[in-house]
This record gives structure tokens, sequence and C-alpha cells, in this order.
């Protein structure tokens, strides 16, 4: 067990869904940094899949109103007027990030902090209120 979490092989991709992708993505790109690996349209202007990355790190992006029960299941924070998950992203830097999310006028839950448990971190929302975390604590890294 311990060689497994030494390699670090597997990886953890979140997979999000928005009203609006095409303008999410732009978005995700200009204010954390993201950038687009892989976009495929889809009908009426739709994003139909698409993958961005930052780092080593990768999120998976669509449209809403895909076809299919897991797409069905998807529900907006907008809509049920809450958190319905939270992407977590280790980066070495957290205080560039932090400086763009302020530029962009980002919501801003907590501000850029020491973590309790190591490293500096903040949490804000995108424009269609998914809630990120970025930090500079490793979570591979022991507590203490």
């Amino acid at each position: 067990m311990m060689q497994y979490l030494e390699n670090h092989k597997s990886k953890t991709v979140p997979i999000l869904r928005y009203q609006d992708a095409k303008k999410s993505i732009v978005w995700l790109c200009k204010t954390f940094g993201f950038e687009v690996f892989l976009e495929v349209a889809g009908k009426n202007e739709a994003v139909e899949h698409a993958r961005l990355v930052l780092g080593d790190s990768m999120v998976m992006i669509a449209s809403f109103g895909r076809d299919g029960d897991f797409e069905n299941s998807f529900v907006s924070p907008v809509e049920v007027g809450g958190v319905t998950q939270c992407t977590s992203i280790y980066v070495e830097d957290p205080e560039n990030i932090y400086k763009m999310v302020i530029e962009a006028g980002a919501e801003i839950i907590d501000k850029l902090a020491e973590f309790q448990f190591g490293g500096r971190t903040f949490s804000c929302k995108d424009i269609e209120s998914n809630v990120w975390i970025f930090t500079s604590h490793n979570p591979w890294g022991k507590f203490w």
C-alpha cells in the first residue's frame, strides 16, 4: 500500500457541469490559470466535453443537458442554492492564483491564509457557484 501511495500513479479527475460551459471555460482559464487540453463542441454551441489542466491537475467540464442517466444526475449549485461539490487543487503558489481571483472579482469564501495542516489555502466560487480550493498544502504529506 505505501508503495502505491508513494508512486502517485492514480489520478483523480473531477467532473463538473455548467449551464454555460463555454463561458465558464474562458473564466476558469483567465481566473485560475487553467489551459484547455481538449474541447469538443456539442449541439447549439454547447460543450460536449472539455479537459482543462493546471500543472499536473485536470478537470473535465461539459454543458448541462447531455443525454443519459449519469448526465441527468448533475445539479447546478445555483439550482439548489448551495454547494454540490468542492474541487481542491494542490499548487505551489496559491498567492498568484489568489491575486487573479481577486482581480476577476470572484466571490471569496475563505481568504488566503495559513492552513492548519501546513501551506497556504483559500477558497472561492466560480461564475456558476462551484466551490474551488487552492492550496500549497501537499495532501500526500504527513500532518506531523
